[in-house]
């Protein structure tokens, strides 16, 4: 683990396509790039003048990222320079989310209710989609496989997919899908990316298809989360802030094909790995508090970013300021990244990054 400050919140947890290097975005205005090994920095990315909210890396540029800020700005980064190769003015509110596409020369912006689009070669808005959404935008991603395609997910119940070839936003819209509350984020899961993970403002998760026969078919969910008993710390009440259940990310296991979702338990940091199905969510593994004299202290406050590396480690991030790594152990996960594994694996976690994982790995079923 490593404790990136001690007044700070992690709001996001990347990693870039090679696998080379970490980055986290934190409320105090600036990116820290670490060693995906040691999970120590290498270099720390200042510009932005409030909260950084979200990044995203460059899908084939290794060394490219792009972030956002409360300060309505995007910015595009090099990691081998100090200072910020591209930044661009988004609107006078607050940029919730960005994303990077159409092969690297596009950057996707969420601000109020639209979704700005920007050449990063030309530095140039190319358009504003106005009319997509009519509530506030929180999440927005270019699809991993179809780089053409913009999903946006907003409070206004809906994640619209737009075809960013087409110059006319009533053109662009080629897809639109009820979640039926409010998108708070979402991920994109499953071989060729074919399956979309709604996390809702009230910890509801819903699972859709994308393909082109099951498009926007519900697949499986997990209602109640913030009441799961597995899951409530302290009072346990509605009014007890904090004393329940909340989405941290949803992962693609490829061995059995489902969706696992990780939890977060009340203020403490505890977490819960479950299994996600039409049926129930159940429960697989516990994200296990460090050995005594380990030196390592695992999550003391609220996870708010986590993926998962080649080779099943799992990084988490948060309101603590510190990314932890764990590893599948014997029985449960533990907190080292060393952690001793299992002679046989019980999960197969499907890596984070889409790059990560293609080549040499036979095909495999769609989650459901």
């Amino acid at each position: 683990e490593f404790q990136v400050g001690e007044d700070l919140y992690i709001f996001r947890l990347g990693c870039n396509c090679d696998g080379s290097a970490l980055a986290v975005a934190t409320s105090e205005h600036a990116l820290c790039v670490l060693d995906p090994a040691t999970l120590r920095p290498i270099r720390k990315l200042e510009g932005h003048t409030d909260v950084v909210e979200d990044l995203g890396f460059f899908q084939s540029e290794p060394s490219c990222l792009a972030s956002c800020s409360h300060d309505g700005s995007a910015r595009v980064w090099d990691l081998r320079a100090a200072e910020a190769a591209r930044c661009f003015a988004v609107s006078s509110n607050e940029v919730y989310s960005c994303s990077v596409g159409r092969s690297d020369s596009a950057l996707a912006c969420a601000a109020s209710e639209k979704v700005h689009l920007f050449d990063v070669g030309q530095g140039k808005r190319m358009r504003v989609y106005k009319d997509s959404h009519t509530d506030v935008v929180n999440h927005v991603r270019f699809h991993p496989v179809d780089s053409t395609q913009l999903y946006s997910g907003a409070e206004d119940n809906l994640v619209v997919v737009l075809n960013t070839d087409e110059t006319r936003e009533d053109d662009a819209m080629v897809g639109c899908i009820p979640n039926d509350e409010c998108v708070r984020s979402f991920t994109f899961v499953g071989p060729d990316r074919n399956t979309l993970c709604c996390s809702s403002t009230t910890e509801d998760v819903r699972i859709w298809g994308l393909g082109t026969e099951d498009f926007g078919s519900l697949r499986a969910q997990f209602l109640g989360l913030r009441n799961h008993p597995l899951l409530m710390r302290g009072g346990g009440g509605d009014d007890d802030e904090g004393s329940g259940g909340y989405v941290v990310e949803t992962f693609y296991d490829q061995p059995s094909g489902e969706v696992f979702l990780l939890a977060g338990a009340g203020q403490a940091g505890d977490l819960v790995l479950f299994r996600v199905t039409m049926g129930e969510a159940l429960p697989a593994a516990v994200f296990a508090p460090p050995a005594p004299g380990s030196g390592l202290r695992g999550h003391e406050g609220i996870v708010r970013s986590a993926l998962c590396l080649p080779g099943g480690r799992v990084l988490t991030a948060g309101e603590d300021g510190r990314i932890c790594a764990w590893q599948e152990g014997e029985a449960i996960s533990g907190a080292s990244e060393g952690g001793a594994a299992s002679e046989q694996s019980r999960f197969g976690l499907e890596p984070t990054v889409y790059r990560a994982q293609r080549g040499g790995t036979a095909a495999r079923a769609s989650p459901y």
